[in-house]
């Protein structure tokens, strides 16, 4: 072994931020075009070039049994393949033949079948027969007869491969699998591999990596994007430019100048890929493989050796010790790319472009687990990233979680190197309006798999592309990684997002981890506060925890999440069926209903399984989770139709599904709102009464009037509007409507009273249940407040906590719970013109029951496109009760009311919410002028 002298390792810089921050220990790296702000749990790339260049790594061609373009003579569709079963099925027939490929290149090749049998040793009856037909020329260009026996396994798939020479590119061929009809057969998919072209894979990939460093200029189209993304589709839809290479090897001599020379890695030893990928990127070289050092030495390449690693070690072992010794130390230990070295390609260029360490241990062999220790142990807990993907899921996610450090899911990325460098303006679109809580079955499904990018950038595509996308509410799981590491896609996301699609997160924050095995509670809080920091920038307002494939959530790591991540509306568990557990007296979590439907027959199953018993007295929520290798979304789409004629079953967005769950808990539903919380029986001095469990509480036998609650002169309330809300509850609604406690917010620095509204019996909707009351109030700037309950002595009142909010409901005016007379949705709002419309509601709806009773404010977000002309009435803004049919509140709107053109400007009227009313914020349209309204919001 050797120790590289020339060439070392380049140090990366770290900034150790304040002790009070979530990003402690995060690095700040400037190389080149690439940079990693102290912020980031992931570095950014610079914006990329304005045509790319696309290079063509295709080695394998794959197709799906029960694709697109397979024909069958016998057998049928069944989950993730093609069957044809004995006795049921017409033998001596093709199962698949297909799908007449035009792109196959010319040359040796080699076909693969992966099949499953039922029972391999009944006997040595011939099976199938597979073979490679030209249908251009119909000739066979190779066969091969498989018996039973020659399975080595029964019910699960085995690879039979078959080596065939395509004479002409561009000649139909087909991959055919022909059955006798003497056993259960299936097949999942036939194929095609291009020989001696995984070599070139890693040599350009590396190219990719080193090049994109500086500034992304080339994408590559491989394996996986051929077959789920497509090879231009994601580079469209983004707006990148790009041009296809004809010859791979030009690019070697454009980019020349960046290139110092190759690193050769060891055929005989596949892990020193991995250090030969870390020397490379330390060295600005490109990693070679053997077979290929002749052609890049020679010219006109030239290029030379840096470090050969043939023969320098005997064991993997030794390849990553030697790693460590000589060249962690001087990395940046924020970051690992865990890498199998049977990749050549994929995530191969984020690792050569980022500098990190890449290295393939497995934690279930003890002296590798050590190893992998050593690297753990100095990195950053909390913030630290594990990038790429393991031998074993559970063991490598485990190992890494007792550490501190998360998982983040990527070993088949093909193009973060270019994603990292799009724009990172996220336009979040808002959570849509929830619909009334009823007693009804409310259901949410989910489709996994998210958190990992390389799903993200290849499968979730294909998925998403569906053409009826939107047709039913569907949870679609994302990283919040994506931020950093492919935040233009992100974006992309909610643009074109449907109503109906919910972006939430994937396990168990920004990356993979299983919280129950952190030990160190301060680092578990890192980590969940860089997540909320992280999901709230997304847009991301429901988490799911993964704490292995079953694991519930201890009581510690749902507190941690209900305290550091505030943002969220709710958690799902994967311990399936269990209960609504509400930590921090905050957030609710749920145990899915079912963790992993792989068909559409089992989510009708689960769901079915899960209403069982539902007798209608209350809510029931029901989160049904798919697995998205398995289910499409006409699969989704068809397990709702399923249940169309059951007027009780109300399928729902997570986030909704979250929502109605927290009304259902009398929680505030729209936490990301709430600017400060206060336990009644903790927070506060009282005149009278007494602590009564979670509650303060005050009885006519036992007390007197007085201050119920007073204090705690809070300094930190944000300045203009607020609300306060006091949970409380009565013991009886009945007999003499006494006014039985007043509410009040008063101003410490001036004596003001800021709000009061006193609250009487009748205006409790029932005896011993929670019910919220509101007090608007407008902050002076700086000023130290109270909120004070006066007890009249009438009744029994108790009072739960007292929560100060910015917002108790936020409309789109374009959005589905909004009604609509006149006008079109236009841009982000909706839009009236007097060419095209005439008088009438713009905005009815949404029949807001939820507005707890006391003062309110409502805002009015609208923009004219002339403010001067004249001064005609051109709104009218209002509040109707739809129960009494009366108007709350009105206000005319004339054009100079407004300050600008153009520009959108808040009107507000202020009312009181008075016991069983229906709400509409309603905009009446004059006319006179184009108005476009942008939303509506209930302080």
């Amino acid at each position: 072994m050797k120790w590289n002298k020339k060439f070392g390792a380049v140090l990366l810089a770290t900034v150790i931020m304040a002790a009070s921050s979530p990003f402690v220990g995060l690095p700040k790296v400037e190389a080149a075009g690439l940079s990693w702000p102290s912020e980031q749990i992931l570095p950014s790339f610079s914006a990329p070039a304005s045509t790319l260049d696309v290079m063509n790594l295709v080695t394998e061609y794959r197709y799906e049994a029960e694709g697109n373009g397979i024909g069958h003579g016998t057998g049928r569709p069944e989950s993730n393949g093609w069957l044809a079963q004995t006795s049921i099925d017409a033998p001596n027939k093709h199962m698949v033949y297909g799908p007449y490929a035009k792109d196959i290149p010319a040359g040796d090749n080699q076909a693969y079948y992966d099949m499953i049998i039922d029972n391999n040793t009944a006997n040595d009856d011939l099976i199938v027969t597979v073979d490679v037909r030209d249908n251009t020329t119909g000739q066979v260009l190779a066969s091969r007869d498989i018996t039973r026996k020659q399975w080595t396994k029964v019910g699960t798939y085995e690879r039979f491969t078959l080596n065939y020479n395509n004479p002409t590119t561009g000649h139909e061929l087909e991959f055919r699998v022909y059955w006798y009809g003497r056993a259960y057969t299936k097949v999942d998919a036939v194929g095609s591999i291009q020989q001696g072209k995984s070599d070139e894979t890693v040599l350009f990939t590396t190219l990719k990596g080193l090049v994109n460093k500086t500034q992304p200029r080339i994408y590559t189209y491989d394996d996986n994007v051929r077959n789920e993304d497509g090879k231009d589709k994601w580079l469209n839809d983004l707006g990148l430019g790009h041009t296809d290479v004809a010859d791979n090897w030009s690019l070697i001599t454009k980019y020349a100048s960046e290139i110092n020379g190759i690193v050769v890695y060891d055929d005989a030893l596949p892990d020193t890929l991995n250090l030969a990928t870390t020397i490379a990127a330390q060295s600005g070289a490109i990693v070679a493989p053997p077979s290929l050092v002749g052609k890049l030495t020679s010219a006109p390449y030239n290029l030379p050796i840096l470090d050969d690693l043939r023969g320098d070690f005997s064991t993997k072992l030794e390849v990553y010790q030697y790693l460590h010794d000589h060249y962690w130390s001087a990395l940046s230990h924020n970051l690992i790319i865990g890498l199998s070295p049977g990749i050549k390609g994929a995530l191969r260029d984020y690792a050569t472009a980022t500098g990190a360490a890449v290295i393939w241990l497995n934690p279930s062999v003890p002296a590798e687990k050590t190893l992998l220790q050593s690297f753990f142990s100095d990195m950053p807990a909390g913030s630290g990233v594990y990038m790429g993907w393991w031998p074993d899921e559970a063991i490598g996610v485990q190992a890494a979680s007792e550490y501190g450090i998360s998982t983040i899911a990527s070993d088949w990325s093909s193009n973060l190197t270019v994603f990292g460098g799009t724009s990172r303006t996220v336009n979040v679109k808002p959570v849509p309006n929830k619909p009334p809580l009823q007693n009804k079955i409310y259901v949410s499904l989910i489709l996994s798999d998210g958190d990992n990018l390389q799903y993200m950038e290849h499968r979730f595509k294909k998925i998403w592309d569906s053409p009826n996308r939107g047709a039913v509410p569907l949870g679609w799981t994302v990283s919040p990684a994506m931020l950093d590491a492919m935040p233009g896609v992100l974006n992309y996301l909610y643009d074109s997002a449907t109503p109906n699609d919910a972006l939430i997160a994937g396990p168990s924050g920004f990356g993979y981890t299983y919280p129950n095995a952190w030990a160190n509670q301060a680092y578990l809080n890192k980590f969940v506060a860089l997540s909320n920091d992280y999901m709230n920038r997304a847009g991301l307002k429901v988490a799911t925890i993964w704490n292995t494939i079953t694991g519930g959530i201890n009581p510690n790591v749902g507190e941690s999440f209900a305290q550091y991540a505030p943002s969220l509306l709710g958690l799902t568990g994967q311990n399936a069926g269990s209960p609504i557990t509400i930590y921090g007296n905050s957030l609710p979590t749920q145990g899915l209903s079912a963790t992993y439907c792989y068909s559409e027959a089992t989510i009708i199953s689960e769901i079915n399984h899960a209403i069982a018993g539902w007798d209608g007295t209350a809510p029931r929520f029901v989160s049904i989770q798919s697995n998205p290798w398995d289910v499409n979304y006409q699969m989704i789409v068809n397990a709702v139709n399923n249940f169309s004629s059951n007027s009780n079953i109300v399928f729902v967005r997570p986030d909704t599904y979250f929502q109605l769950m927290r009304e259902n808990n009398q929680l505030p539903i729209d936490p990301s709102s709430v600017v400060k919380q206060y336990e009644a029986e903790t927070a506060f001095s009282h005149e009278t009464g007494s602590a009564s469990g979670s509650d303060w509480s005050a009885n006519v036998s036992a007390d007197n009037v007085g201050y119920m609650l007073s204090g705690n002169a809070d300094n930190t309330i944000p300045a203009g509007s607020n609300t306060a809300t006091f949970k409380m509850k009565i013991d009886s609604n009945a007999g003499t409507n006494d006014n039985v406690v007043t509410l009040e917010v008063r101003d410490n620095a001036t004596g003001q009273t800021l709000a009061s509204v006193d609250v009487s019996r009748n205006q409790f909707k029932a005896n011993n249940a929670y019910q919220d009351f509101n007090l608007s109030f407008n902050n002076p700037s700086g000023s130290s407040l109270e909120f004070k309950a006066y007890y009249k002595d009438k009744a029994t009142i108790s009072i739960d906590k007292v929560t100060v909010s910015k917002r108790i409901g936020n409309y789109e005016a374009e959005g589905a719970v909004v009604g609509h007379e006149v006008g079109r949705a236009s841009g982000d709002g909706w839009q009236a013109t007097p060419s095209l419309d005439g008088t009438g509601y713009m905005l009815n709806g949404p029949n807001d029951t939820n507005v707890p009773t006391g003062k309110h404010t409502i805002a009015y977000r609208m923009k004219i496109d002339n403010n001067t002309t004249d001064k005609d009435v051109v709104a009218v803004i209002d509040v109707w009760d739809a129960a009494t049919k009366t108007v709350v509140k009105q206000a005319k709107i004339t054009r100079q009311q407004f300050a600008s053109a153009n520009q959108y400007q808040d009107f507000t009227l202020s009312f009181n919410q008075t016991l069983n009313q229906n709400l509409e914020y309603r905009v009446w349209y004059a006319d006179k002028a184009t108005i476009t309204v942008d939303g509506i919001t209930v302080n």
